[in-house]
């Protein structure tokens, strides 16, 4: 009813796009929330949602019939809360249009992370330079980034090679 008035819809689900879909309105976007491809985690902090590879599966066959595609990656979890490599999930969704970056907000654990500001501007930077290389859209949530120089992408005092790295270095 909505694509028969000219308006487009916008869908986001932890759940499975149905290819029915992809016959309707060309200007339709559909996307999925992605925090980790552990299935544990998801079994912990999603009981109720699909599981990732479906719901990849599923947008990721929106995309191949010529729909625009998107992951929002929040609220993502500290290391402390669930430790998994970031450049895995990026990877996995490289097909997407667009992807937004959030944090994990109103979480004692997260506050409880001795360098979370550090860790979500590190990620932040991770998934610009990622859309940046791949010709991707991207949107960072309001109040995830915080150690920013003004004007430029990299944060302060970030110089580490990776995800690896920046943990083992920031845990001392």
């Amino acid at each position: 009813m909505l694509n028969a008035s000219g308006i487009k819809c916008t869908a986001l689900t932890k759940g499975i796009l149905p290819l029915e879909l992809a016959g309707l309105n060309g200007k339709n976007e559909f996307g999925i929330t992605l925090v980790s491809l552990d299935e544990d985690f998801r079994k912990a902090y999603e009981p109720f949602s699909a599981p990732y590879k479906e719901r990849i599966n599923s947008l990721y066959r929106q995309h191949k019939k010529g729909k625009k595609t998107w992951v929002s990656i929040e609220p993502y979890p500290t290391p402390n809360i669930v430790t998994q490599n970031f450049n895995d999930i990026l990877e996995s969704i490289s097909f997407v249009d667009k992807i937004i970056f959030g944090r994990l907000n109103y979480n004692a654990a997260v506050a409880r992370y001795p360098t979370h500001k550090n860790f979500y501007d590190f990620l932040s930077q991770q998934i610009i330079g990622f859309c940046i290389r791949h010709n991707k859209e991207w949107h960072i949530k309001n109040g995830t980034m915080t150690n920013v120089v003004s004007g430029k992408l990299v944060p302060k005092n970030i110089q580490y090679a990776n995800l690896r790295e920046f943990i083992a270095i920031e845990s001392l």
